[in-house]
């Protein structure tokens, strides 16, 4: 959605060697790309879990409470260091060569600091790659009646986001208009997409915006 931003361009230009191993973006699905490239990501922060499930570059461990902490951290850096040791011996690198011995693993973080929202994004990405297919109409009843339409009739899917679950009600006149909340929640999701595809054209996702 970042490369159909005109203003992005430059920005675009100047991330493309961070991007570089992502390859060709624009003109393929996306299960077939994470197929060949989801190995450039990984779990970039530490978080108690209450089960296990697949996850790459992921390491699940059990650490004892009646121990020293001091000790445990200790414990869990050498077999840390122990498992990408073995990752760099598997891709055939040596780990003397390297400068950190996380270079097997996921390249890619999000940015420090920001909650991930996946649920919001997610429906900010849905209403946004609309509204730009759509050649970035008035953000209005009229629009959000086409993304509903577009949404219900997808052939996989038929969720909408939250706020578009309740139709658009008679007005004094008898016309069936979206409430101004929902309107005006739709044009910061507007907002905001552009705000996402802003801070990935500078190598950032999803930026520092809490969203």
């Amino acid at each position: 959605m970042a490369h159909k931003e005109d203003d992005l361009t430059d920005n675009l230009k100047a991330s493309s060697p961070y991007y570089a191993d992502w390859g060709d973006v624009q003109n393929q699905l996306f299960d077939p790309w994470w197929k060949d490239h989801k190995q450039l990501f990984g779990q970039t922060y530490v978080k108690e879990v209450e089960r296990i499930t697949t996850a790459d570059n992921v390491l699940y461990i059990a650490i004892p409470l009646n121990q020293p902490a001091s000790r445990s951290i200790a414990d869990i850096k050498a077999l840390i260091e122990e498992k990408q040791r073995a990752r760099l011996i598997e891709q055939g690198i040596d780990s003397n060569s390297v400068k950190s011995l996380s270079a097997a693993f996921g390249k890619y973080n999000f940015t420090q600091g920001v909650e991930i929202r996946g649920k919001v994004l997610y429906e900010i990405q849905l209403i946004y790659k609309i509204w730009q297919d759509l050649d970035k109409p008035p953000v209005n009843t009229a629009f959000i009646t086409d993304v509903a339409t577009r949404l219900k009739s997808r052939p996989r899917s038929k969720w909408t986001p939250y706020l578009l679950q309740i139709g658009p009600m008679p007005d004094k006149k008898g016309y069936l208009r979206y409430g101004e909340g929902q309107i005006r929640q739709v044009r910061r999701y507007i907002k905001k997409g552009y705000a996402v595809c802003r801070a990935v054209s500078k190598a950032d996702f999803p930026g520092p915006a809490h969203l």
